[in-house]
């Protein structure tokens, strides 16, 4: 046999892809405006045989991951676009995306999407408490607009008779102060702060009020 043929029958076990992630983990904060957070992750051939990226899977329908159509070159880059729907939700998420290729060796990757929801609306603190002995007398909870949010309404109930709220305007559609003071020892009560913002759609946050 001579030695283009043996060339020729070793190749196929010496070609092979590979691929390596700029980042396997990207951060982004969702943008108020928009009702999806939206990340691209990017890699590169660093083998010597084109490697294509076959299918994604999500672990809800809440994400959605679209790759380059056409196989990556020895040396080229690829991108997976990422989306994920924040529609009433908030706070930290994190999604796992599965990327299968046809690299016969590495036929699979997960890479991770890591998404902060911010609130519409936030108080400070979120629990006030009065010492044994210390007079009921009013304290202040800050309730602040996130930038990029347009509020329609802002309201405050308490759940006790015992402990009343007042809600003043310091910037309209940024922030306000809630004024609380309780009527008695020995309360235990939530105030329910009601947020209607443009977009979200009425949204709540607690805070606790304890009195010794």
């Amino acid at each position: 046999m001579s030695r283009r043929c043996l060339l020729f029958l070793f190749f196929p076990l010496l070609a092979h892809a590979d691929l390596q992630w700029a980042a396997t983990k990207v951060f982004t904060a969702a943008d108020p405006a928009m009702a999806r957070a939206e990340a691209q992750f990017t890699f590169t051939n660093t083998g010597n045989y084109p490697i294509k990226v076959t299918n994604t899977r999500t672990s809800c329908g809440c994400t959605a991951a679209v790759a380059d159509s056409k196989p990556v070159p020895p040396g080229g880059t690829g991108t997976i676009d990422v989306s994920f729907k924040t529609l009433n939700r908030h706070g930290l998420y994190e999604e796992p995306i599965v990327i299968e290729t046809n690299d016969p060796k590495n036929q699979e990757s997960t890479i991770y999407l890591r998404v902060l929801v911010q609130e519409a609306v936030d108080i400070l603190p979120r629990l006030l408490f009065w010492q044994p002995g210390e007079p009921l007398t009013p304290k202040v909870i800050a309730v602040s607009v996130t930038d990029g949010f347009k509020l329609k309404n802002l309201d405050a109930k308490s759940e006790s008779p015992d402990v009343t709220v007042k809600m003043d305007t310091v910037k309209a559609g940024a922030e306000y102060k809630l004024t609380v003071t309780p009527r008695s020892r020995h309360v235990r009560a939530d105030i329910t702060v009601t947020s209607d913002v443009e977009g979200k759609g009425p949204r709540t946050v607690t805070a606790h009020v304890r009195t010794s």
